[in-house]
């Protein structure tokens, strides 16, 4: 009996300066100075205000990434207004992110968008006629308030050009420049599904 005591007073004595030894080290290399002289626990201060002064310059380089993303460039804003004929109403708003005001025969303005739409005339569900409300909107490099010339440049010959609206054929899908038939200054676009 003698010995077990004897054992278990010496575990607990042997803990006791395990402990001890164990506080001694860490408390010497928290006061451990580096070769500045300096204590570590301010060197370590540094690093940590370093590390902060990164993880924001990398966050405001992610944010300014982020923002050039959302501004689309103009080729690929007509291309995603192209994109929208042929969706339902719930389909458009989804897609747009906004709730439209009605207006004339049956239409629809996005005022965010900067769009008029028009649905077709047999079942009035399913977007068939977009008016881009943009008056300088850039079309592969052309902007409206150009004259009509410039359009038949990039857009080759139209399908039809009548009384200050000429219709180009563009990627499945027709495009309606309205133009001055006087000052040949162009004013409008409608991204049609159809030609009308």
């Amino acid at each position: 009996m003698k010995r077990i005591m004897d054992k278990k007073y010496n575990r607990r004595l042997l803990t006791v300066l395990l402990l001890i030894s164990m506080m001694e080290v860490t408390g010497c290399s928290l006061q451990q100075k580096d070769r500045t002289g300096e204590n570590t626990e301010a060197s370590t201060a540094v690093q940590v205000s370093q590390n902060d002064v990164t993880k924001e310059s990398s966050a405001a380089a992610v944010t300014e990434t982020e923002t050039e993303t959302e501004t689309e460039t103009e080729p690929a804003l007509l291309d995603r207004y192209i994109g929208l004929l042929g969706l339902t109403k719930e389909e458009l708003v989804k897609s747009l992110g906004e709730e439209p005001e009605k207006i004339d025969e049956g239409g629809l303005e996005f005022k965010n968008a900067g769009i008029r739409i028009w649905f077709d005339h047999t079942n009035y569900r399913t977007a068939e006629q977009i008016l881009v409300m943009d008056p300088q909107f850039d079309i592969l490099g052309v902007k409206l308030g150009e004259k009509i010339d410039r359009f038949k440049d990039v857009l080759k010959d139209p399908v039809s050009d009548q009384n200050g609206d000429a219709h180009f054929k563009y990627n499945n899908v027709y495009l309606s420049i309205i133009y001055d038939t006087e000052t040949q200054d162009t004013y409008g676009l409608y991204i049609l599904k159809n030609d009308i």
